[in-house]
């Protein structure tokens, strides 16, 4: 009796696992598009930084060289255990994004660290006065997001007219 209930309960387990629909595993949408995603939504409609409105103003275009350079810095920090906008050597945004290759002007650079999504740490700077400036101001043309484990950087710059 034992044996043919055993028996039973892995059937009706086959079953059921048979029959259950098993939902597709979508991809998510990669992080680091995510962020400029976030910051252009905020760009567009304008957002509330500390006691400060600050008004829509055009969205970023991704560089291909703004985003080695955050790329560079978030592996840096992650190799080198560090947070921090200047490296341990010394080194600066501006000069990583000149190292990059890029011919425009450097204009700031956001930091984060520890957040697992993309929404995650782009709230996180929006709470932030000085890093939801950051992301709205106007003079930023062009940014790159650099995502190395949970240390995130995202580097503004707008090109030399």
């Amino acid at each position: 009796m034992k044996k043919r209930l055993i028996i039973f309960a892995g059937a009706l387990l086959c079953i059921l696992l048979m029959q259950c629909k098993k939902e597709k595993l979508t991809i998510p949408e990669n992080e680091v598009s995510l962020v400029i995603n976030s910051i252009n939504l905020l760009r567009k409609s304008g957002c509330q930084c500390g006691n400060d409105y600050m008004p829509p103003v055009p969205v970023l275009s991704l560089n291909s060289q703004l985003q080695n350079a955050a790329t560079g810095h978030a592996r840096d920090m992650v190799k080198k255990n560090y947070f921090d906008h200047l490296s341990p050597e010394g080194g600066t945004p501006a000069e990583r994004v000149s190292n990059a290759g890029y011919k425009g002007r450097f204009i700031s650079e956001n930091l984060g660290r520890g957040y697992l999504h993309a929404d995650q740490v782009v709230a996180a700077w929006k709470k932030s006065i000085s890093h939801c400036r950051a992301m709205m101001d106007a003079n930023s043309k062009e940014a790159g997001v650099g995502m190395v484990q949970n240390y995130w950087v995202v580097t503004f710059g707008s090109p030399l007219n």
